[in-house]
């Protein structure tokens, strides 16, 4: 029976036996007409785009609209291609015409839901969709390149996630993704990413593992350096996931043979303060230990920027090298989000508030704001950077501040080389120097557990202490030099802070004549003030007008007034009639002093209404 029918078809279609529809073709035509005519519009709308090469207005032809149309209806998708299509034939037609012509009332809104589908689907089979514990969106995916795979990692809503979403829809989907469509996109591969990924802990530039320390190259071939305490090597395809941003520059790739000395011909600094610099450049290759700052100072021409931007290309190489002052706290914060080294340069000085930003930048904390178009969410950056400033005169001098930096002098450069020349001896020594300092890493690593630093001559950068005490030794250094340098260092740092300060150079002026102080903060400043007329001190803008101004610059300014034996210490209570405060040399005391005492009576001995001034 069913080859008289196919031999019935075969004389009614009159073709060959391979070309006469079958019978559930036959079925599914009498069933299904506008199968047919969107065929016929689609083989219309292929002349058409034909036709539009040499004539840009071929698709003005009523029938090519109508044609359109009928695509657009029935096939959103197909009339989204084809549309791209057009544009590529001919630049000069006006696909916005075609839009004009052939939308309905729902039709745009099929099209855009449509592709967003079908892209959301194709990019949830490729990717491996996942968040961080803050539960932010990321995408991990493998692609090729240069005929190697490598694994990617990019936050859902970055730049470079977008453009791979666009990349994808135009190369497997046939069309190119409006903007609304990868929009939303996102949008739906975000929420998978969050609800139905797992949790994972993103890096930056640097990352440790149980495996050892991870420093990502940002390069094309997405590898890492991995270093431990018997060596280093490159990994094709490192555990960690890095994420990057579009500022981020590929590393220096390190030679075979490493010497770290040539570093010096490339950056100016002075030979006392090198083992300083070293240190510190090791210690941001760690992302578990507070970092110290780095602050190069020196008058015009010394080479400032670039020596840290030569500096900065060891460690995390960007678009913009050097940064100039920030705005505010929230511009550093940002900042730090998306660089691993916060680097700034020609600064004449710092607020407070970015001080005390720097100084938790460094250690390690983070920064909360309202979420935009949000009801009172809070938008929280965490930052944990190593910093590299830089200025004609000394930019840190807060004490907090200053207890965690390592300023470097830099000296008058007497032979001057052209930036052309510097480039050319930077390309032929990077690769060995970057080379030197991994080894030098490793050799540091393997000898951090020898090195023993007594808990009571511990500097407050422990963790920086004992990495840079390890190195010195692992170059041949003698125990305990490094230390006893980074000592000396600090104390010259203590005698900035006191001569930049105008309330520790009151207190020396005070207790030098021979005087000391046990009272209300309140009188001390009074006393202070009355003083002022035969003072050589320069009060200026920074001179404290309240009680309380005066409380909080004698706490900044107790720690280094201790090193010179003076002490100074504020009660950390209250009394009746204010705070007190003890101002005396080291070696002599107050009856009954006691810095943590509690409020007393006024009947007492030890009644607040009490004050010894002696002068």
């Amino acid at each position: 029976m069913s080859e008289a029918i196919d031999t019935l078809a075969a004389d009614l279609f009159g073709a060959d036996a391979a070309d006469v529809p079958t019978i559930a073709d036959l079925i599914e035509r009498a069933t299904d007409p506008a199968r047919d005519e969107l065929a016929a519009a689609l083989a219309v709308v292929a002349k058409i785009i034909e036709a539009a090469k040499d004539d840009p207005t071929a698709h003005l032809d009523p029938s090519a609209m109508s044609a359109f149309k009928l695509v657009r209806e029935c096939d959103p998708l197909e009339y989204e291609i084809a549309r791209t299509r057009m544009k590529q034939a001919n630049k000069l037609v006006r696909v916005e015409t075609l839009d004009d012509f052939t939308k309905s009332d729902n039709s745009g809104a099929q099209v855009h839901e449509s592709a967003a589908t079908a892209l959301t689907a194709l990019a949830s089979e490729l990717c491996e969709l996942w968040h961080d514990p803050d539960g932010n969106a990321f995408a991990s995916f493998e692609r090729e390149h240069d005929g190697g795979v490598h694994r990617e990692h990019w936050r859902v809503e970055s730049t470079g996630f977008k453009d791979w979403l666009a990349w994808l829809g135009h190369t497997r989907l046939g069309a190119a993704p409006s903007s609304e469509t990868v929009k939303s996109a996102c949008n739906a591969i975000s929420g998978k990413a969050k609800f139905d990924g797992a949790e994972h802990t993103p890096a930056l530039r640097v990352a440790k593992t149980g495996a050892g320390y991870w420093l990502d190259m940002c390069d094309d071939q997405w590898r890492a350096i991995h270093t431990t305490t018997t060596g280093w090597a490159i990994v094709e395809k490192p555990p960690v996931r890095f994420i990057r941003n579009k500022a981020m520059r590929s590393m220096i790739v390190p030679s075979a043979d490493g010497n770290v000395d040539l570093l010096w011909a490339l950056v100016n600094v002075p030979e006392e303060d090198r083992p300083l610099v070293l240190a510190w450049i090791l210690e941001s290759l760690r992302p578990d230990t507070p970092y110290p700052v780095l602050e190069l100072i020196g008058e015009q021409g010394s080479a400032k920027s670039t020596t840290q931007e030569t500096i900065r290309l060891f460690l995390d190489p960007n678009k913009v090298m050097l940064r100039g002052r920030p705005k505010g706290v929230e511009d550093v914060f940002v900042a730090a989000g998306a660089n691993h080294v916060i680097s700034l340069e020609n600064l004449s000085g710092i607020t407070p508030e970015l001080s005390d930003a720097l100084c938790t930048i460094s250690t390690g904390g983070g920064q909360a704001g309202r979420l935009f178009f949000t009801n009172g969410e809070e938008h929280i950056i965490e930052a944990h950077n190593p910093v590299m400033l830089n200025g004609i005169g000394a930019v840190v001098t807060r004490p907090d501040l200053l207890d965690r930096t390592i300023a470097v002098c830099l000296p008058v450069i007497g032979e001057r080389i052209t930036e052309a020349e510097h480039a050319v001896a930077v390309d032929r020594s990077a690769p060995s120097v970057m080379a030197g300092l991994l080894d030098l890493f490793a050799q540091t690593l393997a000898g951090l557990d020898a090195v023993h630093i007594d808990p009571k001559d511990r500097p407050r950068m422990a963790d920086f202490a004992h990495l840079g005490e390890a190195m010195h030794r692992a170059m041949g250094g003698t125990p305990g030099a490094w230390l006893a340098m980074y000592l000396g260092h600090r104390r010259d740092a203590i005698r900035r802070t006191i001569d930049s300060s105008p309330v520790a150079q009151a207190c020396i002026e005070l207790v030098e004549s021979g005087g000391r102080y046990s009272g209300t903060v309140k009188g001390l400043l009074e006393l202070f003030n009355t003083r002022n007329a035969d003072s050589n001190i320069e009060r200026g803008d920074y001179w404290p007008r309240s009680p309380k101004g005066l409380g909080d610059a004698l706490r900044r300014a107790a720690p280094a007034l201790r090193q010179i034996g003076i002490h100074l210490s504020v009660d950390t209570k209250p009394r009746r009639d204010g705070m007190h405060c003890h101002l005396r040399a080291g070696g002599e005391s107050f009856p009954g002093e006691s810095v943590n005492r509690e409020p007393s009576s006024p009947s007492s001995q030890r009644s607040p209404q009490r004050e010894v001034v002696t002068l």
